[in-house]
């Protein structure tokens, strides 16, 4: 069976909102309900459950299946947080219901590309968008110039930007180590610690029912006491080292 290997980089371009990447994917002749051989997500899943609408709605017009069900029976539907992503399916009825982060959208397997993002990569062009003999292309040569000009531009704005920026934080349960890590969790830099731990219990599996949040700063682990809870994320994880250390509560 012949594998493209540009299918888990469209993937990583769905779950990073790069819209002109996807696009070019699919005029490049990608196979647009690829699944991850480890969880069975698609595209359409990962755009969903990162809120990526304009993404959603390319990849449904395209004619991404919508059914496609990953290794836990879930749809893209059904890992979708929020009514406004929800909208885009065709045939789709809100209810009445508040938008809530779904539970259903929690994984175990996290891929590298979520849980070691390459951040140039969301307005990038990958130079694998065609496949090898389809020989070169103009408008994929224009693409990749555009995207190639404006991402250092882009990039420092967002990390200026206080009220725009987003970070990854590593999480672990007790201490470091590969057998404590629960994943990863994108947010932004002045949501509070309380609504960081809402995040975590919402897209993470595995973690404790109560616990409190610990700062690893690259030397130690160091306790957030509760009058601290309403810091924002980027008064208190402010390192490159920094991560997320859960310490269960009994």
């Amino acid at each position: 069976m012949i594998v493209d290997e540009r299918e888990d980089n469209f993937r990583e371009m769905a779950a990073l909102g790069n819209l002109r990447a996807v696009a070019a994917y699919i005029r490049g002749g990608i196979n647009i309900n690829s699944q991850n051989k480890m969880n069975g997500w698609t595209a359409l899943h990962w755009a969903c459950v990162r809120g990526n609408i304009e993404v959603v709605g390319a990849l449904i017009r395209a004619g991404a299946q919508t059914d496609i069900k990953n290794n836990k029976g879930q749809t893209p539907l059904d890992v979708c947080k929020s009514n406004e992503t929800r909208a885009i399916f065709p045939g789709y009825e809100p209810d009445n219901e508040l938008d809530s982060p779904s539970d259903s959208a929690n994984t175990s397997f996290v891929p590298n590309y979520i849980v070691n993002p390459d951040l140039s990569k969301a307005w990038g062009m990958p130079e694998d968008v065609m496949v090898g003999n389809q020989g070169d292309s103009a408008y994929i040569r224009q693409l990749q110039q555009e995207a190639s000009g404006n991402v250092r531009h882009d990039l420092a704005k967002l990390q200026d930007d206080p009220a725009t920026s987003e970070r990854e934080l590593l999480v672990y349960v007790s201490q470091l180590g590969d057998n404590n890590l629960r994943g990863s969790v994108f947010v932004g830099s002045n949501a509070t610690i309380s609504q960081l731990s809402g995040q975590i219990r919402s897209e993470l599996d595995n973690v404790p029912e109560d616990f409190a949040i610990s700062r690893y700063n690259g030397k130690q682990i160091v306790p957030i006491s509760a009058k601290q809870e309403q810091f924002s994320v980027g008064q208190v994880f402010r390192g490159d080292e920094d991560a997320v250390v859960l310490v269960p509560r009994h």
